[in-house]
């Protein structure tokens, strides 16, 4: 096949383009798909198999080729739109490849749906989460079996890099092509006042380490913990350690913070930390390197890296732990030069009403829309879509001046409840903690008087900041000999990053420096359905087991 089953997540599953002929007859199509992946909903790719008369076990099936997929390129879809217009102006155009989405017939989805159980890939963990009911099969089949596409989206592979305009005779192949995939969490501690009192822990730690200690006391559980056998039965799984990663490490600014953030994450990956070495995975959880892929691995990257591995400092580590090492190094090196962590906490920063905040600002909008779940939903979900195309002095009064949602692409509603809420919460910051139930009690109030268009933009700024906590993104790099390039210069639009690092040597207090072409792309930056928040409560309740 030439789009092998390459990776997942909760709810997507990545194929990676492979062709398997030697030459592609049409160079346009090759053009448009080669160094990308598809990404596809597991619950149609099931839904496709389980109706399609084609998805037989005929191995000899043929699956939509590179022309077909590449003439199904559509444009503007809602994905796309918000991306465009919403995240990159905030994120930074360099950071963020707009989606394609293509549509494609249900036939080609089932054999891919085939092809990737029979490979054996896929982790047991999210085996289930491949699987549809009878019931809803029944209810959704007609439509797949008549459809004449479903769509999927067309992304870069970011497991690879563009060659860069500075190094245009340098062969690619060459040199090993490092790829370091993050999800760094939300790099705050909330300070909302609309915390109830039952889940203040929130105010003294991360969402992610109060969440660690969940999973740690068994009242949280995730999808890529659950082992699952054959016959879909939940198994005893080995203990949880929780992971001692600080996102607030990460979005320090500080290079030694950020050094600190990687390693962390590199001991306990979890599903927030793996590693690619030319496209194939070498770290993970529960997966790590063949025996001297490490070293071979280190001696390609750069051409000193035998004296790394030899030196007398790193006598006592194995050869993955000095890969580890050099990859959290360049990685840290290559954050704390770009504003990608900067631009991406402000975002993170648009929620002031915490997630309890936004389920009793949501139960105000549903009120305000006659009781309709569905119509205060719809409301949310079009106006995540209605930006200001130029931000002006009108939708920033004075006081909302250094508040964090002075960057906000919203426009602020002209709504004088809204505005006293906002500056309370602005004020809760400086008051002393015997304060915290009179503002909260006051805030409670202030929000059962919003308006319909101050509920919006205060849900609109945390569905922005719950999709920008969500993300996870890529830093790809490869190691290039001091000759090539004399010039640093960080990520553009049309080009990678290029910066030096030195690599120490095994002659004392001496150190050769190389070059690094580096590419930093955030990935996952779909909007969040407003929809979630009809199930909010439950997923907030867990912390008060955590509030002493």
């Amino acid at each position: 096949s030439d789009w092998p089953y390459h990776a997942e997540g909760g709810k997507h599953a990545i194929f990676r383009y492979r062709p398997s002929a030697a030459e592609n007859s049409n160079c346009l199509a090759e053009e448009h798909v080669a160094g990308h992946v598809l990404r596809i909903s597991k619950h149609d790719l099931a839904l496709s198999y389980a109706v399609s008369d084609n998805a037989s076990a005929d191995e000899n099936a043929a699956l939509a080729t590179d022309h077909e997929v590449s003439n199904a390129l559509e444009q503007e879809t809602k994905s796309y739109l918000f991306q465009r217009k919403v995240v990159q102006p905030l994120l930074g155009q360099r950071y963020l490849d707009l989606p394609r989405s293509v549509v494609l017939p249900p036939v080609f989805y089932a054999q891919l749906y085939q092809q990737a159980i029979a490979s054996g890939d896929i982790p047991s963990s999210r085996l289930q989460s491949w699987r549809i009911e009878g019931s809803e099969m029944k209810s959704t089949s007609n439509n797949y079996a008549t459809s004449k596409g479903v769509k999927a989206t067309l992304l870069r592979d970011h497991t690879t890099l563009i060659k860069h305009p500075r190094f245009p005779d340098q062969p690619m192949a060459k040199h090993n092509v490092i790829s370091v995939e993050i999800k760094p969490k939300a790099g705050y501690i909330t300070s909302s006042p609309l915390v109830p009192p039952k889940n203040r822990c929130k105010y003294n730690r991360t969402r992610y380490s109060l969440q660690q200690q969940l999973m740690q006391l068994g009242h949280v559980q995730k999808g890529w913990r659950a082992k699952i056998d054959q016959h879909a039965e939940i198994q005893n799984s080995k203990p949880f350690t929780p992971s001692n990663y600080s996102p607030l490490d990460l979005f320090s600014g500080n290079i030694s913070q950020i050094q600190t953030a990687l390693k962390d994450l590199s001991i306990h990956m979890q599903n927030n930390f793996r590693v690619f070495s030319n496209g194939t995975q070498i770290f993970g959880e529960d997966i790590s390197p063949f025996e001297g892929e490490s070293k071979d691995i280190l001696d390609t990257l750069v051409r000193q890296c035998r004296s790394i591995a030899s030196n007398k400092h790193d006598e006592n580590k194995s050869a993955d732990a000095v890969l580890l090492d050099f990859i959290t190094s360049v990685v840290s090196k290559v954050l704390n030069r770009e504003e990608l962590l900067r631009n991406l906490l402000s975002m993170q920063l648009l929620d002031v009403i915490d997630a309890d905040g936004a389920i009793r600002v949501y139960e105000r909008l549903v009120y305000l829309c006659d009781g309709s779940n569905s119509k205060a939903e719809e409301l949310l979900d079009e106006a995540m879509l209605c930006v200001e195309e130029v931000m002006t002095e009108r939708s920033k009064p004075p006081r909302l001046r250094g508040n964090n949602l002075a960057i906000s692409p919203y426009a602020l509603p002209h709504c004088s409840i809204l505005h006293k809420l906002i500056e309370e919460m602005d004020s809760f910051q400086s008051r002393p903690k015997s304060d915290m139930n009179s503002s909260h009690e006051l805030c409670i109030q202030l929000v059962d008087q919003l308006s319909q268009e101050g509920c919006i933009y205060l849900l609109q700024n945390w569905l922005l900041s719950l999709a920008m906590c969500d993300v996870s993104f890529f830093v790809t790099f490869q190691c290039l000999t001091d000759d090539q390039c004399t010039v640093e210069e960080c990520q553009s639009m049309d080009n990678g990053g290029i910066m030096h690092y030195d690599v120490e040597t095994e002659e004392k207090a001496l150190r050769t420096r190389t070059m690094i072409h580096y590419e930093v792309k955030v990935v996952d930056c779909d909007a969040k359905p407003a929809e979630k928040l009809r199930s909010r409560t439950k997923v907030e309740d867990v912390f008060q087991f955590l509030t002493s």
